[in-house]
């Protein structure tokens, strides 16, 4: 029989949301031209909140769950809407404030509804088998046009044809590979068989690959991080073994792989270098510049999304050839909305950091509880190194969804706790 809990549980609500965020940039959800982007992460999120919504007024239930950090929400919040009123770019401002606004609540919409241990890993069972999808539909794209890979490695690093599936930007395509690469990962470290650690290693190798092809060098920094954090404290090393014995035998057979090694290669040492490509160019000149903002504006920042503006007062656009957006969310957030917004915003990331070492910690070393804390701390460091490279933090829709599920596993891990000591008390 089909019951409200079963027709609005977690699943339900919640893959959607990851699905949509893993598919936006792929597939389109609007007319081509349209003032107002529609992606298929909105619809799964409108549809979700009007589920909960529903259900709320169904069961007769009124009270929305938090998880804590709503007085440095309330407090970051109401100094992005100070400094709206002198930020030089109060349109884009109010616009990137909503997002924002928005996808806090979505993560409200995760914590409210995710109830069980099962509802969490059909989560990360579909948020894996759609990354799975889309690398693969990516790798055959670039596979069945070889011209790609032969421009990349003449090019040495220069000009690239980076695949980024339907998204404008290589890097956050990238980027969406987070959580299900993690996921992986950890459940190799975790698993006894070697029939099933090899199946992991195909998964984890179809995503390794579609990544690689982005060229996104902050992408591949990030998942290193991500992936020595799995190890130390899965405290398992195999995955850098499979991951030799596999590259050496694919390099030693394959022209091609060769050819690509090199030209990752070149991508990668330049990553500071500066002397191959506009990005890595002007990563120097963006962040001092920064600096300069941060001390000509007395620490009070120059206004929430006024970087690129005032970047311009300072080095007009044909100076740097049309770069002027951060390359770095903490700069970023420092230059806008100064010391204060700084020292929120880093308490905040604090908050949550602790809080996915909590659940590692507190969680039974042989649960599967265990395994998702773990590929959850994983991914949001791999989120905290990907934004030294990059801004736009606080509208990356897979990233909330991440914190609301951080949060899940820390309630699901205590409420446990709760139960077995009440086992206990009463025995």
């Amino acid at each position: 029989m089909l019951t409200i809990d079963r027709l609005f549980n977690g699943v339900v609500l919640v893959a959607p949301l990851l699905v949509g965020a893993l598919l936006t940039g792929v597939i389109f959800a609007g007319e081509e031209g349209s003032p107002l982007p529609i992606t298929v992460f909105q619809l799964a999120f409108i549809c979700s909140f009007m589920l909960l919504v529903a259900k709320k007024v169904i069961d007769g239930e009124v009270e929305i769950h938090i998880y804590g950090l709503e007085s440095y929400y309330l407090l970051f919040l109401c100094l992005i809407f100070l400094s709206i009123t002198y930020t030089p770019d109060r349109e884009e401002a109010l616009l990137i404030a909503f997002r924002f606004i928005a996808l806090l609540i979505m993560t409200y919409v995760v914590f409210n509804t995710i109830d069980t241990p099962s509802q969490l890993k059909w989560v990360c069972i579909i948020a894996v088998v759609t990354a799975l999808a889309i690398a693969t539909y990516n790798l055959l794209a670039i596979y069945i046009n070889p011209q790609i890979a032969a421009f990349n490695f003449a090019s040495q690093g220069g000009k690239l044809v980076r695949s980024s599936g339907g998204e404008l930007d290589p890097n956050i395509f990238a980027s969406n590979y987070f959580l299900p690469l993690m996921l992986l990962i950890t459940l190799f470290c975790k698993s006894d068989t070697f029939k099933i650690r090899m199946l992991i290693f195909v998964c984890i190798g179809v995503i390794v690959g579609s990544v690689l092809l982005t060229y996104s060098r902050s992408s591949w920094v990030s998942i290193f991080f991500g992936a020595v954090c799995v190890m130390y404290f899965t405290k398992d090393f195999r995955l850098v073994i499979y991951m030799g014995i596999a590259f050496m035998i694919a390099f030693s057979i394959s022209g091609a792989v060769q050819q690509l090694t090199f030209s990752f290669l070149e991508r990668l040492v330049d990553i500071f270098a500066g002397s191959s490509d506009d990005s890595s160019k002007f990563r120097i000149l963006l962040a001092v510049t920064a600096i300069y903002m941060i001390f000509d504006s007395y620490l009070l920042g120059v206004g929430f999304r006024g970087f690129s503006t005032e970047f311009k007062s300072y080095h007009p656009p044909e100076t740097t050839q049309g770069i002027f957006e951060p390359h770095n969310e903490y700069y970023a957030v420092f230059a806008e909305l100064g010391l204060i917004g700084f020292v929120i915003f880093i308490a905040l990331l604090a908050k949550i950091f602790r809080t996915a070492i909590q659940s590692i910690r507190e969680s039974d070393s042989e649960s599967d509880m265990h395994v998702i804390s773990i590929a959850l701390f994983a991914t949001f460091v791999s989120y905290l190194v990907f934004y030294n490279f990059l801004g736009g933090m606080l509208v990356n829709s897979i990233l909330f969804i991440l914190i609301g599920l951080i949060f899940v596993v820390n309630k699901l891990i205590a409420d446990k706790t709760t139960n077995t000591q009440k086992v206990i008390d009463s025995l």
